[in-house]
């Protein structure tokens, strides 16, 4: 038995001690004077009976239905504490795994995004690589413009200065 075991059964036992029915708080009564003489528990018990009978008209039906009395003390106990506890589960447990679902919800919508923008990433990775390879492309082009319009000129300044002498 574990603490929280212990402390159940220290409940339930004080609920259901013999003493909280009346017939059986009177066997009790008749029966404890008796222990030292009659050892015996069948027959100190089958005594204090017979003396209840007589003295107070107490019956072993009155005794039976007390126990019965205790038992369904013990189920009315039980209700109760699977009612508190379904309660406890519906606020607290529940609660929490409304939380959990929501992270999780929460989790997939973030992966969602970071999906998207990964895929954005390699879309702007392409579109820089092309601008890079144009830009790379042009300044080739202008260069070798830049080199014949170059020598163009050169060849153009040879001949006036042929030309002119």
């Amino acid at each position: 038995m574990t603490g929280r075991d212990n402390q159940f059964y220290a409940r339930l036992a004080k609920q259901t001690d013999l003493a909280a029915v009346p017939e059986l708080a009177k066997i009790e009564q008749f029966a404890a004077p008796l222990a030292a003489v009659i050892p015996d528990k069948s027959l100190r018990y089958k005594a204090a009976l017979a003396t209840a009978q007589a003295q107070g008209g107490l019956t072993k039906d009155a005794i039976l239905r007390g126990f019965d009395s205790l038992l369904n003390l013990l189920d009315s106990s039980a209700s109760t504490f699977n009612r508190q506890t379904d309660e406890v589960g519906k606020t607290e447990v529940d609660a929490k795994l409304g939380q959990i679902n929501e992270m999780n919800d929460t989790i997939q919508q973030k992966q969602k995004e970071i999906a998207d923008l990964q895929q954005q990433m390699k879309s702007m990775q392409s579109q820089t690589e092309v601008s890079r390879s144009k830009l790379q492309e042009a300044k080739s082009n202008f260069a070798s413009a830049l080199d014949r319009r170059r020598a163009e000129i050169q060849q153009q300044r040879k001949e006036f200065e042929t030309i002119l002498g």
